[in-house]
């Protein structure tokens, strides 16, 4: 087996666009002088660097997801609490603007409730549920269409979702700038080394692992599209509309001249 020389070097870089920060990691500089030593590994003289965009927006769409329930020994009882609440709910949210096709009423299940062993027996009370969807296309309505749930009794596991309408144009931006990083990273490892930088032979939207492993590397997060962001929350938490965060990671193989 051939030597090689592997060289690990890691760059934090804060360029200064305004709207686009970005993270740049080079991950190892492997230069090797005959065949490749491994399989896996590309038999030519190659630049291994990463590149991470990032920044953080605002959100456009919003999402309340939560539930009705209603506890009765009589489940005609508890049916009517849940058809009482999903009344108000519709009410609410056609006066604050939510148009009533983006307030979906749905699943709705029975139960019998668990009963606490150490209290003293009682009646059976049956545990009626139905879950609620509410999608707020316009987050200027938000703060009135959460306000009256704070109220409302019987509601229950609140989760509320933010996403952008302009993820596919966030995330492409993104690309580029971690693409950018990336080369100009490698444009200055080449030029330390006296070399000029070629073709890019390989490029990935996150961790090459097949190389990584190779050369002995452990692994970086792996990337990923960015999740809408989902938010497990208190009825008091409702009005706070949160902030996206997203990342793009690409990994870069460039071959030395």
């Amino acid at each position: 087996m051939s030597t090689m020389d592997i060289l690990a070097v890691h760059v934090t870089s804060f360029p200064g666009e305004p709207m686009l920060k970005t993270l740049a990691t080079l991950g190892a500089l492997t230069l090797l002088p005959t065949a490749a030593p491994a399989a896996g590994l590309p038999d030519y003289p190659f630049i291994h660097v990463s590149g991470v965009g990032s920044t953080v927006v605002m959100p456009d769409l919003g999402q309340i997801d939560f539930e009705i329930a209603a506890f009765d020994a009589d489940p005609a009882a508890a049916v009517g609490v849940i058809a009482a609440r999903a009344s108000e709910i519709r009410a609410a949210m056609e006066q604050a603007g939510v148009p009533l096709e983006d307030v979906e009423i749905r699943d709705v299940r029975k139960d019998f409730r668990k009963q606490d062993p150490a209290a003293a027996p009682g009646p059976v009370l049956y545990d009626i549920r139905a879950g609620v969807r509410i999608n707020v296309r316009d987050l200027s309505r938000w703060r009135a269409a959460a306000t009256p749930l704070l109220a409302m009794p019987n509601l229950d596991g609140f989760m509320i979702v933010f996403d952008t309408s302009g993820r596919e144009k966030i995330e492409m931006a993104l690309a580029g700038d971690a693409l950018r990083i990336a080369r100009r990273k490698a444009e200055g490892i080449a030029a330390g080394l006296g070399r000029k930088l070629g073709a890019a032979s390989a490029v990935s939207t996150g961790d090459l692992k097949n190389l990584t492993r190779a050369m002995g590397l452990a692994p970086g997060e792996p990337g990923s599209r960015s999740p809408a962001q989902r938010i497990g929350t208190e009825r008091a938490e409702l009005l706070t509309v949160m902030s996206l965060k997203f990342a793009q990671p690409v990994d870069v193989i460039y071959r030395l001249k």
